[in-house]
């Protein structure tokens, strides 16, 4: 028996497949994998491919469940023999679509995070948990939001939002009993040396945008932030920051410091792409209208619920979550570095039947 045994929800998905390697081949470290029926084959192929060792495979234990489901559906025998083995824990599984239906995200990402925390509850021997919040939950704040900042009286531009705001409240109601590490990722692009994703998703709309030839005519944008960080930055520092002995208790944002704004982030994508930047920036308020009728998404491929994030001028004071990471060794790479990984893979890749196109019903996590 390891010295640690980990339990993660969604160690399958996206953001769980390049945070699961730093666990995967250490010798002290049992890991206990829980996932839903249809995502199992997938995760069983990763953990194949990844442990060559077959005595170093046989430490992580895929288990067939649902965060949605009390017991998070795991029989009797399986729930008393994690209690006496689980000392750490990663809540990761989401519904990530901002398109999603109201009572779907509630059940995924609300009443599985309630799940998930009942379960962890009656764990005598826990000792860290890591809560996969997003920056999202400032929802339609306008201004400075912090990370001390949680409810400041904001609404939400879609249920994503609000289910992951119902859900970090939750958690935050148990943080007196559970030593709890809550993590606020960035939009999270591809990695940002092979530019790897799974879904067009976010910035990802506007790539879409050039690749239609339809670029030279844009929102003007302003001042706003576009606010996302690669995925191998934002496991990186996830990692880094569960295993730092002084995170419990606190919040932290998984982000890129030095953000462009969204008109910077579109011209340097037509430059690394080779397409000619916008000739005209049209106020986005002058937008708004088209896009309820769905004009604009239709011949630009930027849906409207992605167009409402170019609208909102919200920075986040990240200083104390930067100054941690610093400590750890683990910075965010500037954007420039890797917009180039991300466009290529995204036109290698954009026709494939593998990578998703935002349907709410394939976006879990």
């Amino acid at each position: 028996m390891a010295e640690r045994g980990i339990f993660f929800t969604g160690a399958g998905g996206f953001l769980g497949r390049f945070l699961l390697p730093h666990y995967l081949n250490r010798a002290d470290t049992d890991l206990f994998l829980l996932e839903n029926g249809p995502f199992c084959a997938r995760l069983r192929a990763l953990v194949e491919a990844s442990v060559p060792d077959e005595g170093l495979r046989a430490r992580v234990r895929i288990l067939e469940g649902d965060i949605t489901r009390p017991g998070l559906g795991l029989a009797a025998p399986v729930l008393e023999e994690l209690k006496g083995r689980v000392t750490h824990a990663v809540h990761l599984a989401a519904l990530y679509n901002l398109s999603a239906p109201r009572d779907l995200s509630v059940r995924v990402n609300v009443d599985g995070t309630r799940n998930v925390l009942d379960f962890l509850g009656g764990l005598p021997h826990l000792q860290k948990f890591a809560h996969t919040s997003t920056l999202a939950v400032a929802g339609t704040h306008t201004g400075v939001f912090t990370e001390d900042d949680f409810d400041r009286g904001q609404s939400f531009k879609n249920f994503y939002e609000e289910t992951k705001f119902l859900s970090e409240k939750l958690v935050r109601e148990r943080r007196d009993t559970l030593p709890t590490v809550i993590l606020r990722p960035a939009v999270v692009v591809g990695h940002s040396v092979t530019g790897e994703i799974e879904k067009i998703d976010g910035p990802y709309h506007t790539f879409v945008t050039i690749a239609r030839h339809l670029q030279l005519v844009m929102p003007d944008c302003g001042p706003v932030k576009c606010h996302i960080a690669p995925v191998d930055f934002v496991m990186n520092a996830y990692h880094a920051l569960f295993e730092d002995d002084s995170s419990a208790g606190r919040v932290y944002y998984l982000m890129d410091p030095n953000p462009l704004t969204y008109n910077a982030f579109f011209d340097l994508a037509c430059a690394e792409w080779g397409r000619m930047k916008p000739l005209v920036r049209v106020p986005a308020r002058c937008l708004k209208p088209l896009f309820r009728l769905g004009v604009v998404e239709r011949l630009t491929g930027i849906p409207r619920e992605a167009y409402l994030y170019g609208d909102q001028p919200i920075e986040y004071d990240i200083a104390k979550s930067t100054a941690a990471l610093a400590r750890n060794g683990v910075a965010c790479p500037p954007l420039p570095s890797y917009i180039g990984a991300l466009i290529r893979y995204f036109r290698e890749h954009y026709h494939d039947s593998g990578v998703r196109r935002g349907k709410w019903w394939e976006g879990s996590q």
